[in-house]
């Protein structure tokens, strides 16, 4: 029998330890520095700092500890061109070779910083974020068109907030990629084509990101697209505190894509209010020449026929009215029934949908009840 030559099997902890080790043996690793761009800049609750020291296509992970970080005497931000002091090691954990900073100093404002703001400049000098270019978003849309990503959070939330305000509205999504090469040029394209599909508003934005994520809504081409819209849009680009060249752009600017569908989508119970208000109006100005076409027709003693022929129209008035009342969304209610609305904003259509505890909104005539429930009783266990 041929004599088996064993192998040494190690373990991921020792193999992590080994090179861990190795690496603080290289006096060049032990004390450094490094230059480069801050990306995915992090501050943690802890008060350590995180981010991505990048070059071209070279990125290194960085982190700062606390009794580090607390000395700072700036604030250190994405897109700030820096020089990091500190030495190279290996986090056993996740097996990441890692630059430990103890220091950070501004070597400059950063080449995409500042290209950034150089076309800021120049597209403001155009015009293209001027007050005058901006239109006002329709008062009650009920079509809208969203310019983002099919699988991301923000056409899932557009959706939620949309249904929630008004079950009719009509959402049509013209799906792109929002970051990469291609999502410039696939902003642009849907863009064009949102515009001309008859929208009352359109919607463009994605969900949060580090700032290299949201690069192509500071595209050049897909600032310009958005500018160049005659549709109202909306620019609703990651969290609140982000912010990019299409949000200038935009008619309007909201903090997340949530707040954008808010804005878009006009709320049933507000466009039933204001029918309200129409019929009233309706209603009292049609009393009005009612009432003065009868002064005038006494004061004139026109003949009887003139008189019967004023009866007709008052009977066609009522009847129009009456039409008018039974189409009506309070005409309901005014006959006894209630509407029920759900804490999340929608309609209660079944009993069994509702939860004990849950706060109701009851829209009776002439107002509203606050409820809540305390449980379910169906047609079968009332039988």
């Amino acid at each position: 029998m041929e004599e088996i030559t064993k192998i040494r099997v190690y373990g991921v902890s020792e193999i992590t330890w080994y090179v861990r080790e190795y690496l603080a043996e290289d006096a060049l690793l032990a004390s450094l520095a490094v230059q480069g761009e801050i990306s995915g800049f992090r501050a943690h609750s802890s008060g350590h700092i995180y981010f991505t020291l990048k070059e071209k296509d070279s990125a290194l992970k960085t982190v700062m500890f606390r009794r580090y970080a607390g000395d700072l005497a700036w604030q250190p931000g994405d897109g700030d061109h820096v020089v990091v002091i500190g030495s190279v090691s290996l986090y056993e954990r996740d097996g990441t070779c890692q630059l430990y900073a103890e220091e950070i100093i501004p070597a400059g404002d950063g080449a995409q910083a500042r290209a950034l703001n150089e076309l800021k400049e120049r597209l403001a000098a155009e015009g293209l974020f001027d007050a005058q270019r901006k239109q006002p978003l329709p008062q009650f849309a009920v079509d809208i068109g969203v310019i983002t990503s099919a699988e991301g959070a923000a056409w899932a939330d557009i959706r939620r907030v949309a249904a929630a305000r008004n079950p009719k509205a009509r959402l049509t999504l013209y799906p792109v990629a929002v970051q990469g090469e291609r999502a410039p040029a696939e902003l642009a394209k849907a863009c064009a084509a949102a515009d001309s599909g008859g929208h009352e508003v359109l919607i463009i934005g994605r969900g949060g990101g580090a700032e290299e994520d949201l690069a192509a809504f500071n595209h050049e081409l897909v600032v310009r697209a958005v500018a160049n819209l005659r549709t109202a849009v909306i620019a609703a680009v990651g969290h609140e505190s982000d912010f990019t060249l299409c949000d200038l752009a935009a008619d309007w600017r909201a903090a997340t894509p949530s707040h954008a569908a808010a804005a878009a989508v006009a709320d049933r119970f507000e466009i039933e209010e204001r029918l309200s208000d129409i019929e009233a109006a309706l209603r009292g100005a049609l009393g009005r020449d009612l009432k003065r076409r009868r002064q005038m027709l006494v004061a004139l003693d026109v003949e009887p026929a003139a008189r019967r022929g004023l009866e007709r129209r008052q009977q066609r008035l009522d009847v129009a009215i009456a039409r008018l009342e039974a189409l009506s969304p309070l005409g309901s209610l005014r006959r006894g029934y209630c509407l029920v609305e759900r804490s999340d904003g929608s309609v209660l259509r079944r009993a069994a949908d509702v939860r004990p505890g849950e706060r109701l909104k009851i829209y009776a005539a002439e107002g509203q009840i606050f409820a809540m429930a305390e449980g379910m009783e169906d047609d079968k266990s009332q039988a």
